[in-house]
């Protein structure tokens, strides 16, 4: 590795005699990198200690089997996927992690009893091997945003889009401490596409599945599925102090300054009537359409105009939230009930 200074007067980096910027991403995955990242970079006792929560047997009040119920997965080379891993101590963790080598690690629930010995006490014929802790997590994609952006798509993002996701961490984030007082909360990028959410307070791990959509159920402002349209549905004659909070305090003005611009959102008439559709006002729609479909010269960028236009022509306020709401929280914050991963995966 050297350096040398560029024509601009910069100093560039140079890994082995090419220039930084012309580096060129490896076509296939190396596994000899991951084998160096495990051996070299993986931080074994920060995560057992995570996974613990105190319960690392130096103080009489802990449970010094606490670590050894929880369940690791681990998806090697081909796809091969191992379940019901468990260790009792960081080397265990350690040496199993560096010899198997997975490309994915899976982090599940604590269970009643050791995930490794189930089969021993599935053959005793006593119901006791059953789910006791899981931490509570929100899984977000950006591919959830497919509807209402227009710059990406997929897996695919770009610096247009991803404050999309930013916005979503920071109206889950607030309510989760302020709404539910949760406290412990850790957002992880997810390895791919979107992030996770852990949330690992000792009231939130021992919630039960019923709670848990209970939670999914206050953040959810639509109706449908990925089999249906989707719809945002603000019911009731006022908005709940939820939503409220998070129209006024963080979506109002990024859609505003930010998003309204980046995606282009009422550039077009493919575009601009998604939104009309929106709208149950016949003659408002009618009258939007008019004004959108003349083409007028204006120094405005048209989609400020056109949100102007929107903004003044509705006699009600809520479809200007219900709008908002659209495209700044893109109709999906997902609940993940299911063992969830803190991504390790290359």
């Amino acid at each position: 590795m050297a350096i040398e200074e560029s024509e601009n007067g910069r100093e560039d980096m140079l890994i082995d005699g090419q220039k930084h910027g012309n580096v060129a991403a490896p076509d296939e995955f190396n596994v000899n990198y991951l084998k160096l990242y495990y051996a070299k970079l993986f931080p074994y006792a920060d995560m057992f200690k995570w996974m613990s929560y105190g319960n690392d047997g130096k103080h009489p009040a802990c449970d010094k089997y606490y670590i050894g119920r929880r369940e690791f997965s681990f998806t090697l080379e081909n796809d091969i996927y191992v379940r019901y891993q468990s260790f009792n101590n960081v080397v265990q963790f350690e040496n199993s992690i560096k010899e198997k080598c997975p490309f994915k690690i899976d982090i599940g629930p604590v269970y009643s009893v050791d995930p490794a010995k189930k089969n021993a006490y599935a053959q005793s014929g006593d119901n006791v091997f059953t789910p006791v802790e899981r931490e509570l997590i929100f899984d977000i994609d950006i591919s959830d945003y497919d509807d209402v952006r227009y710059c990406c798509s997929g897996a695919d993002v770009c610096l247009e889009c991803w404050p999309l996701m930013t916005i979503a961490i920071k109206v889950i984030d607030t309510a989760l401490r302020d709404d539910f007082g949760f406290k412990h909360i850790l957002w992880v990028y997810s390895g791919r596409r979107g992030v996770h959410c852990w949330v690992c307070d000792g009231k939130a791990r021992r919630l039960t599945n019923e709670q848990r959509a209970a939670i999914a159920d206050y953040f959810r402002v639509y109706k449908g599925n990925e089999n249906s349209s989707k719809k945002v549905s603000l019911t009731g004659p006022a908005l709940h102090p939820f939503l409220v909070r998070s129209y006024s305090e963080v979506l109002e003005r990024f859609f505003e300054t930010r998003l309204l611009l980046s995606q282009n959102i009422f550039s077009t008439e493919d575009r601009y009537e998604k939104i009309l559709e929106m709208i149950p006002d016949t003659s408002a729609t009618s009258d939007l359409r008019g004004k959108w479909q003349t083409k007028r010269g204006s120094k405005e960028d048209i989609n400020v105009v056109r949100w102007e236009q929107l903004k003044n022509t509705l006699q009600s306020g809520k479809y200007k939230v219900k709008l908002v709401f659209l495209f700044d929280l893109a109709l999906s914050n997902t609940l993940s009930l299911e063992n969830c991963c803190i991504s390790c995966q290359f």
